[in-house]
């Protein structure tokens, strides 16, 4: 019927066509594009039907797998030749950049396209002006033709040449079969076609093959080689911004230009681009302070810096050479710091807050870690830490948490964030509980942490920059740039044990550290003697056995600290034992600092008791306000003692509890403490003899040493190291600001030019006068030699320069050897080479004639002295060489984590090497979708597609059609694309598309579940019932609801949440604001889901 509409609805226009093509000899087309997707829904009836399609638009690909139609105006303007060469550009970007020809049964239909171009059966033409009509004209065979009064049929309205326009979408067109209307349509036709420009007929085909089919990846045996060529340059090749100022840029000169840091800089405003935040972790001594105040002046955002208190200054010095603006807060005072941008903050203002030493916020559910979550969120990050990837899983998803929201996460190298960490802390624990168990061996250990070591690695190395020493000796365009810059890192040599002798108090010495620190046996063989306890620590320890009086107690404890009595107990004797071993480093430090620990000590013992009798009870301290004792063994504070007692006075002032002793086992707690008072007392009359001194009007008792053995075997042997080579200064390292200022009082006489450095002497002037006298980087005219020997604590051990000292020694026994990296860091930086060699000597107690005789048999004094120290690590060590063994493997293997080669560095060098040559050259012409099978031994076996996702790569591999695609990490795959030159590559097989489709369909596909833990699943549930009650806002309620189910808030905030009852909701509100909401809904409702690029794939069999 002539006039019929056809919707797609009731009448489906491909239908229509389908049932009108067997009928003609020829067609003709006339559409806005042509559209592959319509050819192949009607190619079966076109095999024996003459086909010319008449294309009146251009094409622009706007997102993946979709086209839209672009009316371009001066397209008039374009000379035919133009019209021509930009329809092939378009036809080649959309065969290789969408899924229109991505399938077997596609590739057979773009077959049967090429057959009929060839054989003369399709032409294709462009108009020469832009034309949006749309026009289909079936000219019927001539039986068909009714003796020439129906020569055939017209369909014209809204339906282009693809799928949806000829069935998926509502369309409105009409059909028209009257011989007046084909005729006219058809005139109009020709009279477009003779005018039209062609783009590929049969004479053209030669030109369609050059310009189309060369460039497209159908039927293309890629080599193995040029293909991996192609994936690194996909992953490596990082665009630079050329506008961005450099060191020397902003500082005039003053800072030097290094390649590996100018690329670093890219590398961390690429990051803060593409994921708010990144981790700087460029190895100690390579410069992250400058590559942060780059960063900060190129983002020219308002700052602040959360960093420990003795670099403060530092960062006020960089952000005034960077010329940043910025506020420099001490990491104590991050409350201030929120306080601070709370006010000052505008509208829609974005801040960049760098912290530094960022891994000391690893605890997500202390309050600190709370407020600075609050401070950066929708804020700009920028973390500088040690090597993050062989952290524990929970510290890093921790840092990561800062700038990134688990379950919305900007990362594509997981399909879900939260649920793939708290997957690796699960296997980190079983690691943990496998090794204190002694069921996993050595091997099993050291494969599982390195397994989580990598996948941690490969999940946040988009947010890592990061190189080594090593990297900077490997890389060739970093080591040139070095050497031409006169810079030659190095890596130390191992630390080398040297002792001293004790004489005639051996005995006394080892009979102290015995009572300090006796070991299981000891107290096996003496159960009458009594031992140091440190029972004014733990006095929950001393608990009455009456179960009545236990469940009151904690039911008290359970109301007025929200805890119980095991927990309580457990911190309390965690705290003991952090004192005793305390007191052992302090006692093997020095004598002075030994002494000023006794004299506390005593002080503390006495105080407990007067405590204890005035008032009938004993003070502790509130759940989630204790400090973490490891946290103080990790501190940099060289005056621990001052650090302790100022923690926990500000614990006391958060509110404390005080444990009625009706209680406690009064007699057994006051015995232990008065036995451990007298223990004290007893060491410190056979160490020190008092002295009676006059201070302010009163009469106080001092403590003189009676001897230093230590100290005495010391000035001997500087003296001697500098006879020996006066040239290399001597930098003395010790842990504690007591022992330090004794060594600078005891050696200020010697004649060797001693300066002595804490975090107290951390003036400008004394700042100067270092810099003056030990960085080799200061300009000649400005370096002096006033001084040989620095003494110093860890509060120097960042943020300085001290390279014209070439030796270090470890005044106290060096048990993290993580500090004794830290304090190379000082000696060894990049800047300048003043040594070939740089020198680490440990300083350790030794028996008299052990040298001599050349025994090899570890003293007694000096075991007991090292395993109360370093732990059961050393407990298997028997002789000498072990010994010495043992502190090299310490270091090499601290050092390996940090001095590591990056994984990446084998396949940057080889990108690099290629540059520019003809394998380079063809990788480059490598097409997307492009697709090989390969015979060759591989990890495993399958089908592995390389994809982007945004900024982010994603490789996975599929077996079969039916499991789910497993992804691999970027050291995996780049792994399993490596090849040879020499290597061939074999067509894909029958088995290939089934995989290669249902991989595709799981590519970028998050099938993660982000399971919530007990806690949240409680506070959950909590907010659900305060919904439902009307406790809180209703809007309120439902932002923290959504924010609590993709894992935006912290493990702090979530356990606040469930300590609150229906009559402290108010308390919600006021801790967890709705601005702090409204910055984490935002953000999460930033995060770009990025463009999906499918780029090669390979079948590996």
């Amino acid at each position: 019927m002539d006039g019929q509409f056809i919707t797609n609805k009731d009448l489906i226009l491909s239908d229509i066509i389908n049932s009108i093509l067997p009928k003609c000899d020829n067609a003709y087309f006339l559409v806005g594009y042509f559209y592959f997707s319509g050819f192949a829904e009607l190619c079966e009836k076109l095999k024996n039907v003459n086909l010319k399609v008449l294309v009146g638009l251009e094409v622009e690909r706007n997102i993946i797998n979709g086209i839209k139609e672009v009316e371009n105006f001066t397209t008039s303007n374009k000379s035919r030749g133009k019209l021509r060469e930009d329809f092939y550009t378009d036809f080649v970007d959309i065969y290789n950049n969408t899924d229109f020809f991505d399938s077997e049964e596609q590739i057979e239909k773009f077959r049967l396209f090429l057959e009929k171009i060839e054989n003369g059966t399709l032409e294709v033409k462009k108009t020469s002006d832009p034309n949006h009509a749309k026009l289909y004209l079936f000219q019927n065979r001539e039986e068909e033709s009714v003796c020439g009064t129906f020569p055939g049929t017209m369909i014209t309205g809204s339906s282009n040449l693809s799928v949806t326009g000829l069935k998926n979408r509502l369309e409105l067109n009409v059909i028209l079969r009257d011989k007046p209307s084909y005729v006219e349509g058809k005139s109009v036709f020709d009279e477009l076609w003779d005018t039209a420009v062609t783009i590929v007929d049969e004479e053209h085909i030669a030109d369609f093959k050059e310009k189309v089919i060369k460039h497209i990846w159908f039927e293309k045996l890629y080599s193995p080689y040029a293909m991996f060529i192609r994936v690194l340059h996909e992953y490596f090749n990082i665009a630079t911004d050329e506008n961005i100022l450099t060191p020397s840029d902003i500082t005039d000169g003053t800072y030097s230009d290094l390649k590996y840091q100018t690329d670093a800089v890219q590398l961390a405003l690429n990051s803060i681009k593409n994921h708010e935040g990144v981790i700087i972790s460029d190895v100690v001594g390579l410069g992250k302070s400058i590559i942060a105040s780059t960063v900060a002046r190129n983002l020219r955002l308002r700052t602040i810096i959360i960093c420990p208190p003795h670099l403060k200054q530092q960062w006020e010095e960089y952000k005034d050479e960077f010329g940043f603006t910025a506020s420099v807060f001490s990491t104590g005072k991050v409350e201030a710091a929120l306080n601070h941008y709370r006010m000052i903050v505008r509208p829609d203002e974005k801040f960049l807050i760098i912290v530094d030493e960022a891994h000391k916020y690893k605890n997500e559910f202390i309050l600190d870690y709370s407020i600075l979550h609050d401070l950066c969120m929708s804020n700009k990050v920028m973390l500088l830490t040690a090597t993050p990837f062989n952290n524990r899983p929970e510290d890093i998803y921790s840092m990561l948490k800062l700038f990134q929201i688990p379950s919305k996460s900007t990362l594509k190298t997981v399909e879900n964030l939260g649920a793939a960490f708290k997957d690796l802390i699960s296997r980190y624990k079983d690691l943990a509980e496998g090794q204190r168990k002694n069921i996993l061996s050595k091997s099993e250990i050291k494969s599982e942490a390195d397994s989580i070591a990598q996948n941690i690695r490969s999940i946040i190395s988009p947010l890592v920059v990061r190189r080594s020493r090593l990297d900077l000796e490997e890389i060739p365009e970093y080591k040139e740039d070095l050497k031409r810059q006169h810079i030659n890192p190095v890596i130390p040599e191992p630390p080398v044990q040297l002792g001293y002798y004790l004489g005639d108090i051996r005995e006394l010495y080892l009979r102290t550290l015995n009572l300090i620190s006796p070991t299981d046996e000891e107290k096996r063989n003496n159960p009458e003697f009594h031992y140091y306890e440190g029972a004014r620590y733990k006095p929950t320890t001393y608990i009455v056995d009456d179960e009545k009086s236990k469940k009151e107690l904690d039911k008290e404890l359970e109301e007025k600290m929200g805890t119980d009595l095991g927990m309580l107990i457990g911190r309390q004797v965690n705290v003991s034992l952090f004192m005793r071993r305390m007191l052992v480093r302090r006692y093997e430090s020095s004598v002075a600092a030994f002494r000023d620990s006794l004299n506390s000590m005593i002080d503390s013992s006495e105080h407990i008791l007067k405590w204890i009798e005035k008032r009938d009870k004993v003070p502790v301290y509130k759940k989630g306000t204790l400090p973490d004792v490891e946290e103080f063994y990790e501190t940099t504070a060289d005056d621990l003692s001052e650090e302790i007692t100022e923690t926990f006075e500000k614990y006391q002032e958060r509110g404390f509890f005080e444990i009625d002793m009706k209680y406690i086992k009064r007699g057994e707690l006051l015995n232990d403490i008065q036995a451990d008072l007298q223990l004290l007392k007893n060491i410190r009359e056979e160490w020190f003899k008092p002295k009676k001194e006059t201070v302010k009007g009163k009469s106080v008792t001092t403590y003189e040493m009676k001897f230093d053995y230590k100290l005495d075997a010391f000035r001997k042997l500087l003296k001697e190291q500098r006879m020996v080579d006066p040239t290399r200064k001597i930098i003395i390292f010790t842990e504690f600001a007591d022992t330090a200022n004794y060594l600078g009082a005891a050696l200020e006489n010697e004649g060797l030019g001693v300066f002595k450095y804490t975090s107290k002497e951390a003036s400008s002037t004394n700042k100067s006068i270092i810099r003056a006298n030990f960085d080799a980087g200061l300009k000649p005219q400005y370096q002096k030699d006033d001084y040989q020997i620095l003494i110093a604590t860890d509060a120097i051990s960042e943020g300085y320069n001290l390279h014209r000292a070439g030796t270090i020694f470890n005044y106290d026994i060096p048990y993290n050897p993580t500090r004794v990296i830290q304090r190379i860091g000082r000696i060894n930086r990049i800047n300048k080479k003043m040594f070939d060699k740089l020198y680490i000597y440990n300083y350790f107690p030794t028996d008299i004639g052990e040298a001599e005789t050349r025994t090899k048999q570890i003293s007694t004094l000096k075991m007991a002295m090292i395993h109360a120290i370093m732990g059961e690590d050393t407990k298997a060590l028997t002789d000498e060489e072990e010994l010495n063994a043992f502190f090299k493997e310490r270091y090499q293997a601290e050092l390996a984590k940090s001095e590591e080669r990056s994984w990446d560095t084998k396949y940057r060098n080889l990108l690099n090497k290629v540059k520019g040559t003809e394998i380079h050259s063809t990788a480059l012409q490598i097409p997307h979708r492009a697709r090989i099978a390969r015979e060759v031994e591989k990890a495993c076996k399958g089908i592995i597609l390389f994809g982007k996702k945004g900024n982010d790569f994603v490789f996975k591999i599929g077996m079969n059609n039916t499991d789910i695609p497993l992804m691999l990490t970027s050291e995996q795959a780049l792994n399993l694309f490596e090849a040879t030159t020499e290597e061939k590559p074999i067509a894909v097989d029958k088995r290939f598309d089934k995989i290669y489709q249902h991989i595709k369909l799981h590519l970028y596909r998050s099938i993660a579940k982000d399971e919530n833990e007990k806690s949240r699943l409680e506070a959950f549930d909590k907010l659900k019932l305060w919904l439902k009650t009307k406790a809180l806002p209703k809007d309120y309620l439902n932002d923290l609801l959504v924010i609590l189910q993709n894992d935006g808030l912290t493990g702090e905030e979530v356990r606040f949440i469930n300590k609150q009852t229906s009559k402290t909701t108010d308390k919600v509100m006021e801790k967890i604001t709705q601005d702090y909401l409204n910055r984490i809904v935002d953000k999460m409702n930033k995060v770009e889901e990025g463009d999906e690029i499918l780029i090669l794939a390979e079948q590996l069999r």
